[in-house]
């Protein structure tokens, strides 16, 4: 998942702080130049209706700058950075939880054909892990290493920490196996087989049964397991045939986890909390 590859709304979400106090900046200049020119519009005996409506109109704009300057501070450099931020979803890796796919054959996945574009826009929670830390099963968004960013690498590029989205699936402490069972691969924690594939003991469902044609590109917990150091996990798409994760480029660490993926708030038939 890359947050800044949509229009506007997601330029004006991930705007940098740098540009955020430079646009405060100019709304406080031209708060300033307002109040000068209200306050020294002529006033005269009878003042005309031109005077009066040229003056409270900018009143009324210096007083929008305020506004704005206040909201955009609060929202840009306190509740976007510390509490709440958007993040819209752009590919498949993450379906059917997540959507991210447009109207069409299918980008990743062969035989599917798509009657509507559907890309979810997310709330991600940023003050939960700052007082905890990821759980089995929860839906992060982090800064993946450069080692993920496979496209750059492959075309001789170096490459980038983009930001991802995936559930964790290990833990500090807890030992991942990728196994082929029969025709189909599962994941073991610790030991134990994890089904996922339609269980309604599970909280989420991954898209469809890992497929083994893949095993030969994994590096990470195949065919050997991987033991999870302190501040390591172990994350995976839940469009496992489709998802560029730990299987490929390792663990994320500790440091790079940005915050817990809560709500889906966009498109409005999608809302809903998330698990």
């Amino acid at each position: 998942m890359n947050p800044t590859d949509s229009g506007a709304t997601d330029l004006l979400a991930n705007l940098s702080a740098g540009a955020v106090l430079a646009i405060a900046l100019a709304l406080t200049v031209l708060r300033v130049l307002l109040l000068k020119f209200s306050k020294s519009s002529p006033q005269p005996v009878a003042q005309t209706s031109k005077t009066s409506n040229d003056s409270s109109a900018a009143l009324y704009l210096a007083e929008v700058c305020e506004s704005l300057i206040i909201a955009g501070v609060l929202v840009f450099l306190v509740i976007r950075p510390y509490l709440v931020q958007a993040f819209y979803i752009p590919s498949e890796s993450m379906e059917r939880t997540l959507l991210g796919h447009d109207a069409g054959p299918s980008m990743d996945q062969t035989n599917v054909y798509y009657k509507h574009t559907v890309h979810d826009h997310i709330f991600v929670d940023k003050l939960i892990y700052r007082y905890s830390n990821p759980h089995h099963g929860d839906i992060i968004v982090f800064r993946a290493p450069a080692a993920a960013d496979s496209e750059d690498i492959q075309e001789g590029k170096p490459g980038k920490q983009n930001i991802l989205i995936k559930r964790v699936i290990g833990v500090p402490g807890d030992t991942i196996q990728i196994v082929q069972i029969g025709d189909i691969d599962y994941v073991k924690r610790n030991g134990k087989v994890l089904h996922e594939y339609k269980n309604p003991k599970r909280p989420y469902s991954i898209n469809e049964p890992m497929q083994p044609y893949l095993n030969s590109n994994f590096h990470f917990a195949y065919p050997d397991p991987l033991h999870l150091g302190p501040g390591q996990y172990f994350v995976m798409g839940d469009n496992r045939n489709d998802s560029n994760d730990s299987r490929y480029w390792g663990t994320v660490s500790r440091w790079r986890i940005m915050g817990k993926a809560e709500v889906i708030f966009w498109p409005l038939n999608r809302i809903r909390i998330l698990h």
